[in-house]
């Protein structure tokens, strides 16, 4: 379609190419008119030979391949004004996406060999112990705590995602058998910390950083993000407490939310909580996400022992129904966005304290 003033004229041309050699399919306007493509359509008309095409424009002096692609007999290939490709077999089906555009990805083994927990139906994280990965530690990086990043050495023992080279990882499918049967909860650690005073009752200040851009929108508003405590080393304290609470952000930005505890196994600080012991706060009312943690009131001394607090983002859950059999959870498409950096810790809810070794993989797709 050319464009000159006021004046609109339509076109169209057929070209027969007949020998391996640069043809020129739409020519050059005149200086004073636009020329639009509104459509390209490119046939192998061959009975027997495959052909190898590529499409390039030139402005007379650079050249710039466009598309490039290999038409069977039969097969075609068409453009169309929106910068689009459509590629079709002999019978004008049209072919799936390939390539990175598509999917590409891989599996990632999980095992681990774990300890006991404490009563049944508390929450036990495996992250400190050994198998693939190997162990993740909280590290050293104080009361303010650091952000995560699955790639980097302060965070090698998450389980292992590489960071996407073009578009975004994608969690698609879980397996996952364990010794014992348990219900298995895969979380995104974002933020964690250390040296808090397990003896101290008042509130212990803390300043967050500005979480990784991995909440459930990518963004770094905490949305979707929980607030967990870390048994790093066995508690003392004499019974189950459930008077802690934290002081948080939303992920909408309202500052002065309390997250508290539940007088129940799960949701309280079991009596002299075991390594490995994971407590999960509830968020104030009609709150979806944790932006940044103010402080930590125990109210209760934990006596001995040390923990670390989590802002963690919940990626899937899967349960197991018989001993040593994997159970599969297939995600639908495109399946559970992993942001990049992502690291990726197991923990479960304990059906019995006894020591569980657990394994499977997580088949992680690039789109």
């Amino acid at each position: 379609m050319d464009v000159s003033g006021s004046t609109i004229t339509p076109d169209r041309k057929n070209t027969l190419i007949t020998t391996a050699t640069t043809t020129t399919v739409v020519g050059s306007p005149a200086a004073s008119t636009q020329r639009n493509v509104k459509a390209l359509y490119i046939a192998n008309n061959s009975l027997g030979g495959s052909t190898e095409v590529a499409v390039v424009h030139t402005d007379g002096t650079n050249v710039v391949e466009l598309m490039q692609f290999i038409l069977l007999p039969g097969e075609n290939m068409t453009f169309n004004e929106e910068g689009g490709w459509r590629h079709r077999d002999r019978n004008g089906a049209d072919y799936p996406p390939s390539g990175l555009g598509s999917y590409t990805g891989n599996a990632i083994p999980f095992m681990k060999t774990g300890t006991a927990a404490d009563v049944a139906g508390c929450w036990y994280c495996t992250s400190k112990d050994a198998g693939f990965p190997g162990a993740w530690a909280v590290g050293t990086s104080g009361v303010n705590g650091r952000v995560t990043d699955g790639t980097v050495a302060a965070d090698y023992g998450c389980i292992p995602v590489k960071s996407a080279s073009v578009g975004g990882n994608y969690l698609t499918e879980l397996q996952i058998a364990s010794s014992v049967n348990h219900s298995h909860m895969f979380f995104d650690a974002l933020w964690v910390n250390n040296g808090l005073t397990v003896t101290t009752t008042t509130a212990q200040s803390i300043t967050t950083p500005t979480l990784p851009a991995r909440d459930v929108n990518g963004t770094t508003n905490g949305e979707g993000c929980m607030i967990a405590l870390l048994v790093t080393a066995t508690l003392g304290n004499a019974a189950a407490i459930a008077n802690s609470t934290v002081s948080y952000t939303n992920s909408a930005g309202t500052a002065g939310r309390t997250a508290t505890l539940t007088a129940i196994a799960g949701s309280q600080i079991p009596q002299t909580a075991l390594i490995g012991t994971i407590v999960w706060f509830n968020l104030q009312a009609g709150d979806i996400g944790v932006r940044s943690i103010q402080s930590v009131t125990l109210a209760t001394t934990l006596t001995s022992g040390s923990i670390s607090m989590l802002i963690a983002r919940d990626i899937s859950m899967i349960g197991t129904t018989i001993a040593n059999v994997s159970a599969q959870k297939i995600i639908g498409a495109p399946g559970i966005r992993l942001y990049n950096g992502s690291c990726l810790l197991h923990c479960i809810v304990a059906s019995a304290t006894t020591a569980t070794f657990f394994n499977g993989e997580l088949t992680v797709m690039e789109k």
